[in-house]
Parts: C-alpha cells; sequence; structure tokens
C-alpha cells in the first residue's frame, strides 16, 4: 500500500451520510475553538469593572492566549504527526476544556494568564489537526465544501457565545466566570469520537498498513451499505514511501508554501483577532456602556455563520487562493468603514459585514493551508504556519493598546485594515493553487534536500467520478 493508492481508495468514495457524520463531529472542536475566541473577548469589559485593572492587563491576558496557541500549533502539530489525527484530537480538546475550566475559578490575573496559557494551547492544537483531518479523509473534489460545512456549524458558536455573554456578564461581579463553564463543554467530545477513523493516510505514512487497510474497508463498507458502487482504483505501482523529516518543510520544494503561509496567517491573525478580541472593550473606553457593547458585539457576530455558508458553494468551484485574496480585500475595506462610523446602525451594519467575511475567509484558509504539504509533515506544517500568526498577535495585543492609548480609536482599524490588505497581495502573488486536487499530486514526495523521491502518477490515473 502507498499514498497514490490511499488517495486513489478516498477521493473515489462518494458523498454519503458518513462524510455527514464526520463532518458534524469535526465541528465539536471547531465550535468550542470559536467560544473560547468570543469568551474573553465578552468577559474583558467585566474584568476592567469589577477587578478594575488596566487596559494594558487585558492586552497582557489576551496575549496569553496566544503564547499557549503557538506553543499548541507547533508542538501540537508535531505530535499530531507522531501519535496519529484522531489520539491527539481528543488529547488537546481534554486540554483545552480543562484549560477553561481553571479560568472560570481563578482568583487572580497571574492565574488568568497561566490558565489562557493552557486553554490556548490545546485549543490551536486541536484546531491545526481538526485541518488537516478533515483534508485527508474527504475526497479531493469536495473537501473545501465540507470544510465549509463544518465551519457552518462551529461558527454557531460565535453569536451563541455572544448572546449567553450578553446574558451572564452583566449578572453581578462573577458572571463573566459562566461564560468559560460555556466554554469548556466541548469535553464531552471523546465519547463521540469513537466514531471517527483515523487518517488512513497517515497509518499508511506510519507504516500501519493493516490499520490503514481497516479504516478504508470501513469507509467503502459504509458507503456500499448506503447503496453507492465503487470503481476499482486504477493505481500505477509505486514503492511504499517512508516518512518525510520534518525539515520538509523547509527545503527547496516546500519553502516557498511554508514561508508564504506563515505571512498569511500573521497577518490574518493581526486583521482578525484585532477586531473580534478589542471591539467589546474599545465600544466601552469609546464611552458605551458594558451592556450596549455586548449587544453591539452580538449583532456584529450573528454573521459568523452567514460567513462560513458564503464560502460552501464557491469553495470547491473557484480556486481557492483568487477566493482568498478578494475576501481580505473586501474584509479591510469594510473594517475601514467600521472604524470611521459612531452612529449605532452603522457599526452594526459595517461590523456585520466584517463579522461575517472574516468567516468565510478563515474558512477558505483552513482548507488551503494542509492542502500545501506532505502527509508526514502536514500537521507539523500547518501547526508551524497557523502558530506563527497566533504568536505574532502576543505582540500585537500590546501594539493594538498603544495605538488606541497614543493615536486614538480610528487608528485602531485602519492598522487592521492594512494588514488584511497585505494579506490579499502576498495570497496573489506566492500562493499556489489547489482547488479539486489530490493531496499527494499537490505533493509529491521528496527527500530531506526536497529531489522527488518517486514519481507521482499523472492525474489520468486517478478513477474520476
Amino acid at each position: 500500500m502507498n499514498d497514490s493508492l490511499v488517495a486513489a481508495r478516498v477521493d473515489r468514495l462518494p458523498t454519503s451520510r458518513m462524510h455527514r457524520e464526520w463532518m458534524f463531529l469535526f465541528a465539536i472542536p471547531l465550535f468550542f475553538e470559536s467560544c473560547d475566541i468570543n469568551t474573553f473577548a465578552s468577559a474583558a469589559p467585566a474584568l476592567i469593572a469589577h477587578w478594575h485593572i488596566a487596559i494594558n492587563e487585558i492586552a497582557l491576558i489576551t496575549s496569553a492566549s496566544f503564547i499557549g496557541m503557538f506553543f499548541g500549533a507547533t508542538l501540537g502539530g508535531m505530535l499530531s504527526d507522531r501519535l496519529g489525527r484522531k489520539r491527539s484530537l481528543i488529547l488537546f480538546v481534554m486540554i483545552s476544556s480543562l484549560g477553561s475550566l481553571a479560568t472560570a475559578a481563578v482568583p487572580s490575573v497571574a492565574y488568568l494568564f497561566a490558565a489562557r496559557v493552557v486553554t490556548g494551547f490545546g485549543i490551536s492544537a486541536g484546531m491545526v489537526t481538526v485541518m488537516v483531518y478533515i483534508a485527508e479523509v474527504f475526497p479531493a473534489r469536495s473537501r473545501g465544501t465540507w470544510q465549509s460545512w463544518a465551519m457552518v456549524v462551529n461558527l454557531c458558536a460565535i453569536p451563541m457565545t455572544n448572546l449567553v455573554a450578553r446574558l451572564l456578564v452583566p449578572y453581578g461581579p462573577h458572571g463573566w466566570r459562566w461564560v468559560f463553564v460555556w466554554g469548556a463543554l466541548g469535553i464531552v467530545f471523546p465519547l463521540l469520537a469513537r466514531r471517527l477513523p483515523e487518517s488512513p493516510r497517515w497509518s499508511a505514512r506510519a507504516g500501519r498498513f493493516d490499520e490503514a487497510e481497516q479504516a478504508l474497508s470501513a469507509m467503502e463498507a459504509r458507503a456500499v451499505a448506503d447503496g453507492h458502487t465503487l470503481s476499482v482504483p486504477e493505481v500505477v505501482a509505486r514503492p511504499r514511501e517512508v516518512r518525510e523529516p520534518w525539515t520538509t518543510m523547509f527545503n527547496r520544494v516546500y519553502r516557498r508554501r511554508t514561508l508564504t503561509l506563515c505571512a498569511i496567517w500573521l497577518l490574518q491573525t493581526i486583521g482578525f483577532y484585532g477586531f473580534e478580541a478589542w471591539v467589546p472593550t474599545l465600544l466601552v473606553h469609546h464611552g458605551i456602556t458594558i451592556a450596549r457593547s455586548l449587544t453591539y458585539f452580538t449583532l456584529i457576530n450573528v454573521g459568523a455563520p452567514l460567513g462560513a455558508l458564503l464560502a460552501v458553494y464557491p469553495a470547491d468551484r473557484f480556486e481557492r487562493k483568487h477566493l482568498i485574496a478578494v475576501v481580505a480585500l473586501l474584509i479591510a475595506g469594510f473594517g475601514l468603514l467600521y472604524g470611521l462610523s459612531f452612529t449605532p446602525v452603522l457599526i452594526v451594519t459595517f461590523g456585520f459585514a466584517v463579522g461575517m467575511l472574516t468567516q468565510t475567509f478563515a474558512t477558505l484558509l483552513y482548507s488551503y493551508t494542509p492542502e500545501q504539504f506532505p502527509t508526514g509533515v502536514r500537521t507539523s506544517a500547518t501547526g508551524l504556519t497557523y502558530g506563527a500568526g497566533r504568536l505574532a498577535n502576543v505582540a500585537n495585543a500590546f501594539i493594538i493598546a498603544a495605538i488606541y492609548t497614543n493615536y486614538g480609536y480610528v487608528t485602531v482599524f485602519m492598522y487592521i485594515a492594512g494588514a488584511w490588505f497585505l494579506t490579499a497581495l502576498i495570497t496573489l502573488a506566492f500562493g499556489p493553487r489547489t482547488t479539486g486536487r489530490s493531496l499527494e499530486t499537490l505533493n509529491p514526495a521528496v527527500d530531506a534536500a526536497g529531489s522527488q523521491a518517486a514519481s507521482m502518477p499523472p492525474l489520468a490515473d486517478y478513477p474520476r467520478h
């Protein structure tokens, strides 16, 4: 068994109830990742009011999550490439859920910082693993669509979390703690994850050929049980590929992709979290009450699931790099208009557009990133690029605080819009085309120096349905 055979057997599977079930299961850790993004943003105004902490301390605690996310993405990605996708995902969801529960019980800023680091580690490691997991077990012709549907379910968490926060945070000095209890409910995921298969691509590359065969056979049996007929995969015989070393992502074949994605994730994180993590706090400092700022934030983020829904149709019909660039430019424009708006209707209208389109962008990027690396280092490389953005946001929290303090409200949103504009330029200039192509066609096996280790079969050798 080799990579091309595994790919052909996965890619020939017709859409079935099995895929829909996986999509909902993958959406669970994604859902609670979105919960966590919004829990601290919603709790921050209450902490300022009840703990009497300064905006620089809010920046410090915000940065704690991103420190954890950096280590979670990089170390968690490496662990997932060693342990497998399924076992790693269960572990990471447990870490993030327990970290969120610990956040709800902290007595001081120091403990809050530590709890946010732990939660960020689990959230980020799980996020990276899900991105790769979806890329590896869904067919090439539809993996972008399935990622989009998983994100639709996942992003319902944002308005739901905002609503929970709106009800609980104003309810006394400890109301904010219950928002983190809400964020910990993903702890049920390990009970449901037994219905997920291990990625056969990972099993085969790890030398666990019996496990890969067992997973593939179970997938095919479920498709047949649903009334589908499977064609025989016609794949050119090739030797088994060996696991790529970690340094593969920096060789001459993959170096440009790694650096490009690091830049894209860095800039989109500045743009996305600069908006999501700071809007309630900046509105309060702009003279709006805590309750009203949370109301505006809830209305703004109602558009989050719609953003992912917008990505469903075009995700596998148009080239992803072009979609990503167009959406980034739209976010930059609406972000500037938001910063220049001071009436409730315009704040909500332009904020809604930004909140919606950032999730369209995220959905497309979650599909785009893991497509660009080979199986042996796919999670490690995805984690490194994803983690680069999270690490950058450690400094970004302090940069936004400094910009707001020294230059005012509008300048913050000019800074955020600039990050989105650069994201679009870099994607267009350096991003590869990936839509509809087999992962193995996009990522030929190479040795450590970057020389092709084995020729890939032509596209004609893959069955088309």
